[in-house]
């Protein structure tokens, strides 16, 4: 379905300019950064190691040891990983796969594992926390993390034209959006809490666990080749601090440290797992440690301006990087940016207030609009204003103040959402980050009805194929989010869930709010029995819930389908 959705949006948007735009460009600078993945190419930095880049946002990497095959993250859908795998096998001198290792949770370092041939026995190896870090993403808040993910890698923007899509900024694009598979993760059968010294297909590993960009985060090190894999802790970009996709708090204060463990090795290979290999120990040690110096002054600094009372708007204007820091390569914003890295800062030691008392409690939206434009004269005059800005160039005011008449006049809609389109549409051309830029331009693309909306993507996203490869607990664990309290608020029942080889589970329902725990409750009104799988996909729709029982693959053991669909419909809207 999402296939469908990028092809309707690709023939909805146009790619010339509006009559009243200035013309549709792309920073040099991102224009430019776009041949590190082109073309699709594998790179073999060191004897036997091989690193694929540009199938896909994430490189997959292998290593061929002398009695076997290790692969190093596994790209991001089933599509590209088995493009993957023809340009490897090649290599691999027909030795078998023995392991995979995933240097963490992200979807596009784990959805197309199954493409990899692994041995009979072979190994899986991960830190100890994927999949607990996995469920966050692909359970409790898979839905608005696939739809903010979709604006963020601008996966329904037309491509190939100066208004559309570039690149993903690590890597070419997301494929698992285009209909590509995500549903190729194999679980985790070998973990590890901070250290794993072993031997794969006759060569010496070393993993240790790396906190940074995720809390999984792990690198892997060869110590007698001296190869060094990093994961996502450096890539040739400034570093995601923080995801505008969203994500829990990026320590930047563990990533530093991570990356001082890694410098201390001496490596003469790097092989991360976005972007080129590094070759040379000068070279390295020099990324490296500019790396980790950026990543330390933007947190010591925000820090320190927190400190001294300033609020993160006030902040951001006073964090820039050293000269010598900002032109480095590996640090141009080419995903994350300096501004929302500081932002996430202040939020990971304050939260979300300010510190400006006037920003504890606020007006609703509809009211503070009415506000504001009362200011400006009323809506119409706001719009004008708005208007005003746009024409001057100053985008980020009229895109602001548009949101603000659409509230305040519905009326006034049609114009304050054309207005916002080609402000949004500004910003977006101008932004050096891919993520903003994708961020910017589908957003606009939404507002002038030219791609999917939000509700649009989570219904599309609802068959779950990531989401059936977590544990049991992950799966239950949604349906407390999903509640809808107001229809619940008088509600008094409880669901079971009798998953085969995953455990019984019950999730009850008490005026607003839903409760799990383990095992079947007697007085369960419904009990519902099948495989983990099934249930994932069956709970996309009420259509689909029918189909599972009709066909047999969901069963109820108690209650009848009536029964079951009045207690799902709780969980729905």
């Amino acid at each position: 379905m999402i296939r469908a959705l990028a092809a309707a949006a690709f023939g909805l948007l146009a790619t010339a300019a509006l009559a009243d735009e200035p013309a549709a460009r792309i920073a040099p600078s991102l224009a430019a950064h776009t041949a590190e993945f082109a073309p699709a190419k594998v790179y073999e930095p060191a004897p036997g190691v091989f690193s694929a880049v540009g199938y896909g946002i994430a490189n997959s990497i292998m290593v061929v040891g002398k009695t076997g095959v290790v692969i190093i993250d596994t790209t991001d859908s089933l599509e590209e990983a088995r493009k993957v795998w023809a340009e490897f096998a090649p290599r691999a001198g027909g030795k078998p796969v023995v392991a995979i290792i995933y240097t963490h949770n992200h979807n596009d370092h784990i959805s197309g594992a199954s493409a990899f041939p692994l041995a009979k026995g072979g190994k899986v190896i991960a830190q100890a926390t994927l999949l607990r870090e996995a469920a966050k993403w692909n359970g409790v808040a898979a839905p608005s993390i696939a739809a903010r993910a979709a604006r963020m890698y601008g996966v329904f923007l037309p491509k190939g034209t100066p208004d559309g899509f570039v690149s993903v900024g690590i890597g070419p694009f997301l494929s698992a959006f285009g209909g590509g598979g995500a549903g190729g993760f194999v679980a985790p059968n070998l973990t590890f809490d901070q250290k794993l010294s072993i031997k794969l297909g006759g060569e010496q590993f070393v993993l240790e666990h790396a906190p940074g960009e995720t809390e999984d985060q792990l690198f892997v090190w060869m110590p007698e080749r001296r190869v060094l894999f990093p994961g996502d802790n450096i890539y040739k970009a400034f570093p995601n601090l923080y995801t505008i996709r969203g994500t829990s708090y990026r320590d930047p204060v563990q990533w530093a440290a991570s990356l001082d463990r890694m410098r201390a090795l001496g490596a003469d290979v790097l092989v991360p797992s976005h972007t080129r290999p590094i070759v040379g120990a000068e070279a390295i040690a020099t990324t490296l440690t500019d790396y980790r110096d950026a990543i330390s002054f933007v947190h010591d600094q925000t820090v320190r301006w927190m400190n001294q009372g300033l609020t993160p708007d006030e902040i951001v204007e006073k964090v820039k990087l050293p000269a010598h820091l900002a032109t480095d390569p590996y640090l141009l914003e080419h995903y994350g940016t300096v501004e929302w890295s500081v932002r996430s800062v202040f939020a990971g030691y304050m939260g979300w207030f300010s510190g400006d008392a006037a920003e504890l409690s606020r007006d609703a939206p509809e009211l503070r609009a009415r506000e504001i434009t009362d200011l400006a004269g009323g809506p119409a005059a706001a719009l004008a204003k708005a208007e005003t800005a746009y024409n001057e160039g100053r985008w980020k005011w009229a895109a602001e103040l548009a949101t603000h008449v659409r509230r305040a006049d519905p009326a006034l809609k049609p114009q304050a959402d054309a207005l916002e389109v080609k402000a949004l549409r500004q910003l977006g051309f101008d932004s050096v980050s891919p993520n903003g830029r994708n961020y910017y331009l589908e957003q606009a693309a939404e507002l002038a009805g030219k791609a999917p909306d939000w509700k649009t993507i989570i219904g599309a996203r609802q068959g779950g194929a990531q989401a059936a490869g977590l544990p049991a607990s992950a799966i239950v664990a949604t349906f407390p989010v999903r509640l809808n309290a107001e229809k619940a608020a008088q509600a008094e029942t409880a669901l079971a869930l009798r998953l085969a080889g995953e455990g019984d589970w019950t999730i009850r329902v008490r005026r607003g709010v839903a409760e799990t725990s383990t095992g079947v409750a007697p007085d369960a009104r419904v009990v519902l029995s099948g495989a983990k799988a099934d249930l994932v996909t069956a709970m996309a729709s009420p259509g689909a819930m029918q189909g599972a029982l009709a066909s047999g693959k969901l069963k109820l053991e108690k209650g009848g389908p009536a029964d079951l669909a009045s207690v799902l419909d709780l969980f729905r809207g």
